[in-house]
């Protein structure tokens, strides 16, 4: 059974449409990564599953369950996390707090969650009184991930993120990415590098215009000469 499955699914803003139709599945151990040019509806697909944007068309099924157009607060309950690309971290609260508040919707006990955070990105740890907004740049995606990663999440939404980030923290990021969905986190993510993405993902799906343009293996997709020229820089 696919982690997620979404079908024809189309989305947009006010009267204006920017999906149409698209189609993508994750499995339980993948990698998928979204590529495609600005404008061809990667973030507002994200959006649309996590239920931030309401789907008109198409579903959306997660482990099973059709969840099409439920609200974000229900898939957190069910297991899906978000992670977006912009003010992604609560600025004003400790590093600490901010991963506390991942894990709101549990009563329990959290200095395991916050450890194993803590092991993942170890600069956390000796920052964890620190004021979130306070960090570098990656240093607060960190905390943004961790965060999401507080309730073991059955499926993880990144959108772009290395965005803005140091050539070396991006780095970090993605082979922090890679070490998540070995320890068994299915992934779906955006990101603005397309080459380092498609050399680290299981599989891939090209958007543009907000349709599927092409899909597969992501290393064929990176040693296809068509995606090198229009989607990879050359």
């Amino acid at each position: 059974m696919s982690t997620l499955l979404v079908r024809d699914l189309v989305a947009g803003y006010g009267g204006l449409d920017i999906l149409h139709g698209v189609s993508i599945d994750v499995g339980p151990d993948e990698i998928v990564t979204i590529i495609g040019p600005n404008g061809a509806g990667k973030s507002t697909l994200l959006k649309s599953i996590f239920g931030l944007v309401p789907p008109r068309a198409g579903s959306v099924t997660f482990m099973g369950k059709d969840v099409t157009g439920e609200r974000p607060n229900r898939l957190v309950h069910q297991g899906m996390c978000f992670v977006p690309q912009n003010r992604n971290v609560f600025p004003r609260l400790t590093v600490e707090e901010n991963l506390q508040l991942g894990a709101y919707i549990l009563n329990a006990d959290l200095r395991e969650r916050i450890a194993r955070v803590y092991d993942l990105f170890p600069p956390l740890k000796e920052k964890r009184r620190q004021p979130a907004g306070t960090l570098s740049g990656g240093q607060q995606q960190m905390v943004a991930i961790g965060r999401a990663l507080m309730l073991d999440p059955k499926l993880l939404l990144l959108d772009e993120p290395t965005a803005g980030l140091s050539p070396a923290f991006a780095r970090l990021i993605l082979e922090k990415v890679v070490e998540i969905n070995a320890a068994g986190v299915p992934i779906l993510m955006i990101e603005q590098n397309a080459k380092a993405a498609l050399a680290m993902s299981h599989r891939a799906y090209i958007l543009t215009m907000g349709r599927n343009r092409m899909e597969g293996p992501a290393a064929e997709l990176l040693e296809n000469p068509e995606v090198g020229r229009l989607f990879l820089g050359g």
